[in-house]
């Protein structure tokens, strides 16, 4: 174990009922938030299969096209 998590479970034991309440009320919002509405959602359907871990970002390579990339068209669009 961690020195961090031993840390935090030492500090939960010098804890009251109520303050241990409301940190584990805290620690469940926090791990809410970090699971976005849209994977939440996506979970319900058996289609999908959401990983338990984090989702690592890959780096795409680019697909070689014809003509102008869309990106600087829409760069000139806009100006």
């Amino acid at each position: 174990m961690s020195a961090v998590k031993e840390s935090l479970r030492e500090t939960i034991e010098l804890l009251s009922e109520e303050e241990a309440l409301q940190t584990l009320e805290f620690a469940q919002r926090l791990r809410d938030t970090s699971i976005s509405d849209s994977f939440r959602r996506l979970a319900s359907d058996p289609t999908f299969k959401i990983p338990t871990r984090g989702v690592s970002k890959r780096r795409a390579n680019p697909i070689e096209g014809k003509g102008i990339p869309a990106s600087q068209l829409l760069v000139e669009e806009r100006r």
